[in-house]
């Protein structure tokens, strides 16, 4: 496709600020809830051939895969048999985890060696520190650099509650990250090759890769050779890779990169109909100003959060940048246009909350993102994330009716995306009521108060 055929999605621009400009020529698919990404994903790993790479932030070593399949590190030591080359890159957190955290990384230190060596474990491992920071990118890279090469960019964590289905049926046990709703994406074609450069470029670079259990096996690691070329078109939709960087993490990237935030205010700046929303977190001062400013102009605005966020954020409101957020935030919910909603599920016992870990926007059905960036500063500045936007008519809608069909329990077809936004703030809106009346709601997203949101 090439640029003066792209039609009615012109009017979104691209980042122009990051290391990776648009790429035309790709197949893009989204992939809605973790039983339907993580089943394609193990599937891809399972037929890979040559190569099995994977940036990993959180992970519960327990959880196991949709198909009756095993467990991540199961399926690393699957494909390791088979004669692959395998290479995890793990998240190191500064200092010991606490608190939720504990249980949900794998951290380079002995306990992590112990539970390899206990698995002879014969595949190449690194583990990467953002000082503070998180490495919050969530990549899988499947045989890198040949004909049969996909790629799966998103933000979903390997753990029992990102397992859920789009049907979000009821957890075996309850809890916040219980029954979690989210998205990743499959990429094939030339931007496959931006996301195979960044792989190389923090594995190469991986801040603990010369410490006492910073890398595995521990008689050494080998470094990877850059990209030899760039992936064969595989469709066509145009579709870009954003980052958030730090400055000074990696040598072949000195300054940074910020590209992500660039794009979410160029896309929202840009919208001339709605803007639908999935995100974790909604904090972003920026990001909510240029919603306000997109309520100025008529655009509807559907936002989609966990209706019981993490409760350090509220521990952190009265930090600055988190309290901008809040008073912005507040203050589109006293717009008209504007919906904010949390979705939700009749148990027998009460309500289940869906946890919104999902990174995902999409704009007037011309441009979306998926990935694993949070709307909030320190994804911007600080921890290290990445997304694939893309632009395509076709693929965006779809995407928009999957996420929004699910949310609101209602047929899309035939609807435009504002229609679609009004239908399922309407829903929205009713299921609050029938939610204070005890009753089955219709879908999931229940309309919620952005003035006492993670309050």
């Amino acid at each position: 496709m090439t640029p003066s055929d792209r039609g009615p999605f012109d009017h979104i621009p691209s980042a122009t600020s990051g290391a990776f400009p648009p790429r035309d020529g790709n197949l893009v698919e989204p992939l809605v809830d973790g039983g339907v990404a993580f089943d394609r994903i193990a599937a891809a790993v399972e037929s890979a051939t040559s190569s099995v790479w994977v940036c990993v932030a959180f992970l519960e070593v327990g959880a196991r895969f949709p198909g009756g399949r095993g467990t991540f590190l199961d399926l690393m030591d699957g494909a390791a048999r088979r004669g692959l080359d395998v290479r995890v890159l793990f998240w190191h957190p500064e200092g010991t985890p606490t608190g939720e955290d504990h249980d949900g990384v794998f951290p380079g230190d002995e306990a992590a060696a112990g539970v390899l060596t206990d698995r002879g474990t014969g595949w190449q491992a690194r583990w990467d520190s953002a000082g503070r920071q998180c490495q919050h990118q969530k990549v899988w890279l499947v045989d890198a650099g040949t004909s049969d090469e996909v790629v799966f960019v998103g933000g979903i964590n390997i753990g029992a509650g990102s397992m859920a289905g789009p049907d979000h049926a009821e957890a075996p046990e309850p809890w916040r990250y219980g029954n979690i709703h989210d998205v990743h994406c499959l990429v094939r074609g030339p931007v496959a090759t931006d996301v195979h450069e960044n792989f190389t470029m923090r594995w190469n670079g991986a801040s603990e890769r010369g410490s006492e259990h910073g890398a595995w096996p521990p008689d050494g690691t080998d470094d990877l050779p850059p990209p030899g070329g760039r992936s064969a078109p595989a469709g066509e939709t145009r579709a870009q890779i954003i980052r958030s960087v730090l400055p000074g993490l990696y040598d072949v990237l000195p300054d940074g990169e910020n590209s992500v935030r660039e794009q979410y205010l160029a896309a929202v700046g840009a919208a001339r109909d709605y803007v639908y929303l999935e995100n974790q977190i909604l904090l972003s001062r920026a990001v909510l100003g240029a919603l306000g400013e997109a309520l100025d102009r008529g655009v509807r605005v559907v936002a989609i959060v966990p209706g019981d966020p993490m409760p350090v954020l509220a521990a952190v409101r009265s930090h600055p940048g988190i309290a901008a957020g809040y008073t912005a935030l507040a203050a589109l919910g006293r717009r008209e246009g504007f919906c904010l909603a949390a979705p939700a599920a009749r148990r027998s016992w009460g309500y289940e909350e869906v946890y919104v870990h999902a990174k995902a926007a999409v704009v007037d059905d011309a441009w979306a993102t998926i990935g694993s960036t949070n709307l909030i500063f320190t994804s911007f500045q600080g921890d290290t994330e990445m997304n694939v936007s893309f632009w395509d008519g076709d693929v965006v809608r779809g995407l928009r009716s999957r996420l929004v069909g699910e949310q609101g329990g209602f047929d899309v077809s035939g609807m435009s995306g504002v229609e679609a936004m009004d239908r399922l703030a309407g829903v929205a809106r009713a299921n609050a009521g029938r939610r204070e009346g005890s009753e089955v709601l219709q879908g999931f997203a229940c309309a919620i108060d952005p003035a006492i949101w993670a309050t």
